[in-house]
Parts: structure tokens; sequence; C-alpha cells
């Protein structure tokens, strides 16, 4: 009887695996150590791993959702409320995917701008902002892209003004007023209009400050020209306190509902159409320049049979410049520009008698509305405190420098010049800047602790040195002696008070920093004479600024009197060979070729023109009359207009129409008188 033997059984691949080890393996399993006490261990690690972890995210959730809350991507239902209705309903359809979706546009935003693709990037840009509304950075990035990298690709100067005046709006009308907490989005709008409109950086930057000048004045007007700054914060005081609404502005003025019975019969509204309507029909008939171009006109699309009876009706002319203007003002600044007329006006009550049609106005206005918001806020350390004191003082300086607008509307003319008013607002900033500095709070730096007084000092010293200049030029010698004193002192502190220029006398130091700054050689009296001269004609005529043109003359003739001792006869004199001529002649020579310049333009050669003293035209009338009436003619302006005859002149007749000069022998003898 056969025994059936049973098949080799395989083994299956865990016993394979475990047989394979030899028997004095450590790592092998024995009864003392089972299979899955290894694999205990493993759990156990992992697991303590896990709870670490879930403790710490339990410690970092508070600090995460400060985070959260600081940038405003916490958004409950009431959220969404007072958003455009595009934006409030990505927002509700979107829920808690909002924030994956704004993370992957952000990203891609932020590649398509480092390859330089902008257009691309603001259209992402967009989209993140109807996505998450109050994700506070993506509104700077938008605004910042228009202004400066898409604005730049534009050739035309209006195209690019368009750019830049969408990415102010973009803060001014939408980020802000969704983020009304957010500081960054206050300064940054207030850096565009500082550094974009006010530096000079753009190619474009004087039809930047041409358009934001105009726009502002058709609304607000002039008020500054030839106003005192009591008058100018008078002038203003008027907007600023005037009725919040037109129903409340009738109730305390009954005199101004004939007005508005009349703006309805001429089918007009008392709105920003009609007051800009108005700004600009006074823009052209203050303009100086039309009446040399084409003579004063009324503006295209001016309600004629509307503007004639308020200018004719005493009755109705009255009620409506002095109290419904200044109504309209203030609803405007508030509902177009999201200015409040109460703060601009105790900024100028602080400040001194801003224009609010200069850049740096409006950017101080916009800083100091975020440094108020970063003051309420409770996370400072994220705040650069020190960059925006510096930023105010900066701009404090550029209407030092550049703060008297003159603008004419039809010409598109404006010049920017030095307004030596702001020089104590730049002072008392700077000392309440110190005082906030040596404070117990002190003001945050972000990544280098707390500021300190040096970090200001440099520019206190820029500043005297420029402030000087600008009052002694624009005739505030008391102010510039002042301003020199002090800066006399802050050399001696500094261990320079021995140097030659501080040891000179007001007109002497501002004489050579003028030097330094326009870039002329003392040594070259010739070149310096003739430089100080055309500021002169520039700065001083062009402006209608007879006491700017004597105070460049002076200077000038200084320089030229110490080179050529011609006040003091007892000094020697330079060779004659080296003699430049008279000073007279001089004056006459730079007069001369200013206007013959054919690249300075023709308007402001014409106002240098009206405003040069009568004898000086007289002198150069023979040699200019031709190249002026000339230039006049190509630039389609009449010459007699643009450049009439000197009252005084009297032409001299040609040597063939004079009478012979009569020989002493041939003069009739008079007769003798009858005894």
């Amino acid at each position: 009887m056969s025994t059936a033997v049973a098949p080799p059984r395989r083994p299956s691949p865990t016993t394979a695996r475990l047989s394979s080890r030899p028997a004095d393996d450590p790592g092998s399993p024995t009864a003392a150590q089972p299979i899955g006490s290894r694999d205990w261990i493993v759990e156990a690690v992992c697991g303590g791993i896990i709870i670490c972890c879930l403790v710490g995210a339990g410690f970092l959730l508070r600090s995460i959702g400060r985070q959260r809350t600081d940038l405003q991507l916490v958004m409950a239902v009431e959220g969404t409320q007072g958003m455009p209705p595009h934006v409030a309903l990505a927002t509700a359809a979107l829920g808690t995917f909002r924030g994956l979706a704004t993370d992957v546009l952000w990203i891609r935003a932020d590649e398509l701008q480092a390859k330089g693709q902008y257009f691309e990037a603001q259209t992402l840009a967009e989209w993140i902002t109807s996505l998450q509304p109050h994700f506070v950075n993506v509104w700077g990035f938008q605004a910042i892209n228009m202004a400066y990298n898409i604005s730049v690709m534009a050739e035309e100067p209006l195209d690019r003004w368009g750019w830049v005046s969408r990415g102010i709006e973009l803060l001014r009308s939408k980020g802000i007023p969704l983020n009304p907490n957010a500081p960054k989005l206050y300064e940054e709008l207030g850096w565009i209009l500082m550094d974009k409109v006010g530096g000079d950086r753009d190619r474009e930057h004087w039809f930047l400050k041409q358009r934001l000048v105009s726009d502002m004045q058709e609304v607000l007007g002039d008020k500054n020209y030839g106003r005192t700054a009591f008058e100018i914060v008078e002038g203003f005081e008027k907007v600023a306190n005037s009725p919040d609404t037109l129903q409340e502005l009738v109730a305390a003025h009954p005199e101004v509902q004939p007005v508005l019975d009349t703006l309805d019969t001429f089918g007009a509204k008392p709105d920003e159409e009609f007051l800009r309507m108005l700004g600009l029909v006074v823009m052209v008939n203050a303009s100086g320049d039309a009446a040399v171009m084409t003579g004063r006109g009324v503006p295209e699309g001016t309600n004629k049979p509307l503007v004639g009876t308020l200018q004719n009706v005493p009755e109705l002319g009255k009620p409506c410049f002095e109290l419904l203007i200044p109504h309209l003002q203030k609803r405007v600044l508030l509902d177009r520009y999201r200015m409040d007329a109460k703060k601009m006006l105790g900024l100028m009550e602080k400040y001194g008698p801003m224009d609010w049609r200069h850049p740096s106005a409006q950017g101080i206005y916009w800083m100091e509305e975020g440094y108020a918001k970063s003051l309420e806020s409770l996370n400072r350390e994220g705040r650069n405190e020190l960059l925006v004191i510096r930023r105010r003082l900066n701009m404090i300086a550029e209407l030092m420098r550049t703060g008297r607008i003159n603008y004419d509307a039809v010409s598109d003319r404006v010049d920017l010049l030095p307004d030596p008013r702001f020089i104590p607002a730049y002072e008392a900033a700077l000392a309440e800047a110190i005082a906030t500095i040596q404070s117990e709070a002190g003001v945050n730096t972000q990544f280098h602790g707390r500021a300190e007084v040096d970090d200001l000092m440099k520019g206190w010293e820029r500043f005297l040195n420029e402030a000087t200049i600008m009052a002694y030029v624009y005739g505030d010698e008391p102010k510039a002696n002042e301003c020199f004193q002090k800066l006399v002192k802050l050399a001696q502190e500094q261990g320079m008070g021995d140097q030659p220029i501080y040891r000179e006398s007001l007109q002497t130091f501002v004489t050579l920093r003028l030097g330094e700054v326009m870039k002329l050689d003392l040594n070259n009296t010739r070149q310096f004479v003739d430089g100080m001269l055309n500021r002169a004609l520039v700065d001083g005529l062009a402006q209608g600024r007879m006491d700017v043109f004597n105070r460049f003359l002076r200077m000038a003739y200084k320089v030229y009197d110490k080179k050529y001792s011609v006040s003091d006869p007892t000094k020697t004199r330079v060779q004659k060979h080296l003699d430049i001529g008279s000073f007279p002649d001089l004056v006459d020579t730079s007069f001369e070729g200013m206007m013959k310049q054919g690249k300075s333009p023709v308007l402001m050669r014409a106002r240098i023109w009206a405003w040069a003293p009568e004898e000086l035209k007289i002198r150069a009338w023979p040699k200019l009359r031709e190249s002026l009436s000339t230039q006049a003619t190509a630039a389609g302006l009449d010459p007699v207009r643009a450049f009439p005859r000197p009252r005084g002149y009297v032409e001299e007749k040609p040597a063939d129409q004079r009478p012979p000069a009569a020989l002493e022998n041939d003069e009739p003898k008079k007769p003798k008188p009858a005894a």
C-alpha cells in the first residue's frame, strides 16, 4: 500500500521574508518581540508628531486670524453691503473658494508683472479686486501698475495722463471706500500724486501737471493769485463752512432759490457740470495769453444765455457766486474727489496757503489721512511711520519750491514758482516730527527699530539752503536772513562754520549758491552775468514779477562790479582786453538774445516783452522788430498784439529825408531890437 506524499507548500511572501533572516539577527521576530510591536512604535511616534502639530496650529490660530483681519481677508455676510453688484455676486458665488482663486490669480499676476506683461497683469488684478475687494495689496498693485508701468507705454501725452488718472481714481473712488481703514492705500495715493504727477521723472511730467491743475481749477478756480496767506485761507472757509445739502443752503439763504429757478429756466442743474462750465468761462476770461493769441472768447459748450443773465443781473449773480458756487465746490470735492473741505481747511490753517491744484498739496491730504488711520491701528510694527513723516516734509518743501501756480487755460501753460510762505510750515512739521520721535511712543521704521532725530537732519540742512535762496529772491529778505543764520548755526554745530561761504553776507551767499544750482562758473564773469540776467527775464518778467527781475539784476551787478570795480574808481580795473563791456550793454545783449531764441516759447517771450521796462524795449526795438514779427507770424499770432512797438519809440528818418545841417555862416541873423 503506497503512502500519498503531499506536495511541498510554497511559503508565503511574509514567511519567505522572515525565514530569509539569519537566526541570530536581532531584528528577527521572536516570541518575546512579536511582529506587530514595531508597527505600534512607528504609529505612536507619528501620532505624537500629529498631536504636536495640532497643538502648534492651535497656538498659531490666533496670530493667523489677526493677520487675516489685518489683510481684510475675512468677510462677513454684511461685508458685501455697499459693494458693486458684480463684486458682491462673485463674493457670494465662490464662497470659501475665493481665497484659493485669489492666490492663484495673484501668483500669476506677479509673474506677468515681472515679465513686463503689464496689460495682462492688469486684467488679473481686476479679477482679484472683484473676488477679494478687501485684499489691500492688490489695489495698490493695480493703481501703481496703471500709473507707472502702463502709462509709460503710451506715446501720446493725453493717453499717458489717462492711465495715470485711472490709477489715481481707482484708489480714490474704489480702493479706499472699500477699505477705509487701510493706511497703505491712502499713502500710495499720496505717493502717486507727489512722485508721478509732481515729480519730473516722467517724460511728459509737465503735461500731467497741466491736466491736474486744469481739472481742479475748473472746480475751485484760482483762489491764490495775488492774495495774502490770510486771504487765501479766509476764502476757502466759505467752501468749508457752506451747508452740506442744497436744501439746507436754500433754508439758510432764501435768495438762492431764484438762482435755482433761473438755472431750471435755461435747462441747467446745480451740479458739477454747471460748476465746471462757469469755472472754464472764468479761466478763459482771466487768460493773459488769450489777448495775444485770439482775443478772449467764450469756451465751447457754454450756456451763453445763462452766463449772460448771471453776469448782468446782480440779484442773481451775487447769490450764485457767493453762496451757490461755494456749496457746489464743497459737494464736488467730497463726491468726486473724496476730499473733505473741513479737513482741507484744517491743513491750510496748519501748514499755510495750500493751493489744491498742486499735486503735493493733494498728496499731503492723503498722506495725513493715512497717517491718522495708522495711529488708530493696533498693529504699528508693520508700519514705516518714518517714511510717512519724510514724505510729508518733502511735500511741504516742494510747496516751498513750486507752490505758487500760474496757469493759463487758453495756452495751457502752467508755471510752478517758489512760495517762501511754506518755510514756517516745514519748520513746524519738523519740530512736530522730532517731538514725536522723542516721545515714549516713538516713530516706527518697520525694519530698523525706532527712528532717531538724526534721520531728519540732512533734509533740514538741504531745506535751509533752498529756503534762504527762495526767500531772498522772492522778496522776503527778513525770512531769508533768518534761514541763513540758522544754517550758519547748524554748520558751526557740525564743525563747518569756518568755511568761507558761511562768513559771507546774505547776498553773497545767495549769489554763490545760485551759481552752483545753475552750474555757472564765477570765474567766467560773462557766463555768470548772462545766466543771472536770463533768470531775471524768465523768472521775473515772464511771470510779471518786477521784484524778482530787479533782485536777479542786483546779484548779476554785484558779481560784475566785484570784477570790474565800477562803483569804486580807486580800485584797479581789469586789463582792457578782458573788459566785457558796460553792464547796461550786457543787459541789452541778454535781452536781445532771449527774444531771438527760437527754442523758447513765443508766448513766453511775448510776456517778457509786455513786462520789460520801456527803455530796454526802445533800445532793442530796431534790432528785434523784424525777428519778432517773423516769429509771431510763424506761431499764428498777430505781431502787433504779441510784440507792440514801445510807446516811447521815435522812428528815425532815413538819412536822405533829414534836413541838411545848417552851416554856422548861413544862419539867419536875428534882427536887432528897435531902439
